[in-house]
């Protein structure tokens, strides 16, 4: 079997069956994000963080689980900031589920709009078709086509592209969502 490069980039834990994902802090607030104020266990997670975590979790398949480990210095070991972190953690992926699910609704709204804006505009660009010398006249019922023709496109883009790529994002959260956190520290 041909080894992949995210096999060359990350290590595999053969205990647990993962990936690991291997990040190093210097203190638990570099999770965090700097500009938000509210108290330790209510901030919100820094983007750069959350951004490294996600492309990284991209470059494994979706079919292998992964373990976040995060190495800090022996002298900061705290096991309330800890869970603290991780309850941070859960919370950060399952509100991006959220607003995952929320997305996905609107995308299947605006689906079935594009669906039957364009059966309209083609049936009425069909239906009514009269042959005429008006410039004016064919213009519309040109553009009713084409209006047509555009929304069905759009349909047709969301069914099977975007639909799909939200499709991976939602693994992606999910597979986050559920990932070990595992500290390790250094001296």
């Amino acid at each position: 079997m041909r080894r992949g490069f995210f096999q060359k980039l990350y290590k595999f834990d053969k205990k647990s069956k993962t990936y690991l994902i291997e990040v190093s802090l210097d203190d638990y607030d570099d999770v965090f994000d700097d500009w938000d104020p509210s108290p330790f266990k209510k901030r919100d997670i820094e983007d750069e963080f959350s951004d490294f975590i996600l492309d990284s979790s991209m470059d494994i398949p979706l079919t292998f689980n992964i373990t976040l480990v995060l190495y800090l210095p022996q002298d900061k070991k705290d096991e309330r900031k800890e869970s603290t972190l991780i309850a941070a953690f859960r919370n950060y992926y399952q509100y991006a589920i959220e607003r995952h699910k929320r997305a996905n609704s609107n995308l299947n709204n605006r689906t079935v709009f594009y669906l039957c804006l364009s059966l309209f505009l083609l049936g009425i660009g069909y239906f009514f078709s009269w042959d005429t010398e008006n410039i004016i006249y064919n213009i519309v019922h040109e553009g009713i086509f084409v209006g047509g023709w555009v929304f069905l496109w759009e349909f047709f883009t969301n069914i099977f592209i975007k639909k799909r790529e939200l499709h991976r994002q939602y693994r992606l959260y999910k597979r986050l969502l559920q990932s070990e956190i595992r500290f390790e520290y250094v001296s």
